[in-house]
């Protein structure tokens, strides 16, 4: 066995020595213990976690930061200005407010998932993974409600239709076929 010098097996990259060091000459793991995967379980839903922690920043932001570019998939017209802080309409300047609020509350969800990440509490992990699952698919159904009555047709709607039905889909494969750990 192969072992990096000065390093201890109870330091902190442990199990990715443990895993590099349990390799025999021939590149196959000896028959006594599991090795780690990248692909496990545990590292996918990290993965996952990850990306949506993310996005869910990146969106979030900028819908406080800049609603309007949000406003355009409610039907707001564009101002010609990247930076318009402050419409005449005033139910556009209430449409900022709802997207500012709604940014908020998902810039939240970024930081709420980031811990998720450091916790080792599968029901914790699996209730996160479930939420994400029902939020999505209501988000979706309001959603193609709201296309399929308005009386314009918008592509952009479709867009966040597929959008939300995917995350739903994505959520609800991770939760009944691959459960978090």
């Amino acid at each position: 066995q192969v072992r990096a010098v000065g390093c201890r097996p109870c330091c902190h990259l442990a199990p990715e020595i443990a895993a590099m060091s349990s390799v025999s000459a021939k590149g196959k793991a000896p028959e006594s213990g599991p090795t780690t995967s990248p692909f496990d379980k545990k590292r996918r839903l990290d993965l996952l976690l990850l990306a949506h922690t993310i996005v869910a920043a990146v969106c979030g932001s900028l819908a406080v930061l800049f609603p309007h570019l949000f406003g355009l998939f409610l039907g707001e017209g564009w101002h010609g200005a990247f930076l318009r802080w402050n419409p005449d309409d005033p139910q556009v300047k209430l449409t900022h407010v709802i997207i500012r609020l709604y940014g908020a509350l998902i810039l939240g969800q970024a930081f709420i998932v980031w811990h998720v990440r450091h916790t080792a509490d599968g029901a914790m992990r699996r209730g996160i993974v479930r939420a994400y699952f029902v939020v999505f698919s209501i988000t979706s159904l309001v959603l193609l409600r709201s296309h399929l009555t308005d009386q314009t047709w918008h592509m952009s709607n479709w867009v966040n239709v597929l959008l939300f039905t995917g995350l739903a889909i994505f959520y609800g494969w991770v939760y009944w076929f691959s459960p978090p750990p």
